[in-house]
């Protein structure tokens, strides 16, 4: 199966104004924004996400939300109810609790795509019960918790080829480390979804680099 393939630009910040300032920079030039969710109860590290603060930003954006914490549903349900653009919800492998009800719950109660991340030490066979219910793995490139952080490497890559070899028909994300150079290696492995954060906010011109990005991707999506 094929998909095509997408840039998502991907926050990570601390205040709302930086939020709603990376949105307005770059919303023009893309249809879904990645939001990272941390509250310190998986990780040791705390973003802001405030769903109804969001919801009154009027955009055209969709939303896919990245949920790094061990209880999502509360997060889920206030953002389904505060933010109209919401599409996907992003779980993570490492919870102690169980995915598959989660999933189930995402899809029947909020009507929404569900995904789930592992971390980059986590192996692929701990998910196994739940590939068959998912939209979307992602795939983290990094230690969660920062942006800026290197892309860890071959271990990644081959944990790409490895899901996209058992599952063609599932699409698979990278979060985490991506960069343009990175995109032709990613895209061979098997990905078709690259979150961008500090590629793109940290560039001296953030819409020019959104716009090479998606130009290397558009030669990729010509390649045989």
């Amino acid at each position: 199966m094929t998909f095509m393939m997408e840039l998502i630009p991907s926050l990570l910040v601390q205040n709302q104004k930086t939020f709603e300032d990376r949105l307005r920079t770059i919303e023009r030039q893309c249809k879904m924004i990645h939001v990272d969710i941390l509250d310190g109860s998986l990780f040791s590290f705390i973003s802001w996400f405030d769903a109804e603060a969001v919801g009154a930003i009027k955009t055209p954006l969709l939303f896919e939300i990245h949920l790094m914490v061990k209880n999502p549903l509360p997060i889920i349900e206030e953002w389904k109810r505060s933010v109209a653009g919401l599409r996907r919800a992003i779980i993570h492998a490492e919870i102690a609790r169980p995915l598959g009800s989660i999933i189930s719950h995402i899809h029947e109660e909020h009507k929404i795509e569900a995904g789930v991340a592992i971390n980059p030490e986590t192996p692929i066979e701990e998910i196994h019960e739940v590939l068959h219910a998912i939209d979307q793995i992602t795939v983290l490139g990094v230690h969660p918790g920062q942006s800026g952080q290197a892309f860890i490497g071959a271990p990644i890559l081959e944990k790409i080829t490895h899901i996209h070899r058992h599952r063609t028909d599932l699409p698979i994300e990278i979060d985490g480390g991506v960069t343009e150079q990175l995109l032709p290696s990613l895209a061979e492995a098997g990905c078709t979804r690259f979150c961008a954060a500090s590629a793109i906010f940290k560039a001296d011109d953030p819409l020019k680099a959104l716009a090479q990005m998606n130009t290397r991707l558009s030669t990729l999506k010509e390649a045989p």
